[in-house]
């Protein structure tokens, strides 16, 4: 009985939550993650076309192509930013789930230790 309370206070208060995070959030940090890098290959691929472009019509377009994937370059890393640093405010509320999983943790045993102590007092007489 007493550790059944204690694995479902343990779950809904820290595992729960936890799990909901690393799930959601960090899924969606990995994909923008992802976006940035293949947006700064896209701009890294575009000035490369600038540089070894000959023709100077040739070479305006590109330019043009630099500054587009710039700018999307530049939004997929504000976007990013964004979730990182919501992730480490976030970081905040997992100190108190920690704290709650300590507390059941303690709980439990205390409650395991009364248990034990007053069956080994009924051994006793």
């Amino acid at each position: 009985m007493l550790e059944r309370e204690y694995l479902s206070d343990v779950y809904t208060k820290f595992f729960k939550p936890f799990s909901n995070h690393l799930q959601v959030e960090w899924g969606n940090i990995t994909t923008e993650k992802r976006r940035l890098e293949l947006a700064r290959l896209d701009l890294d691929a575009a000035k490369a076309k600038v540089r070894t472009a000959r023709n100077p019509e040739i070479m305006q377009q590109n330019e043009q192509k630099v500054r587009e994937s710039q700018a999307a370059f530049d939004r997929q890393f504000e976007q990013t930013k964004i979730l990182l640093t919501d992730a480490d405010r976030k970081s905040g509320e997992f100190c108190h789930y920690l704290e709650e999983f300590i507390r059941s943790q303690m709980n439990y045993h205390e409650q395991a230790h009364k248990m034990l102590e007053e069956t080994y007092n009924k051994m006793k007489q």
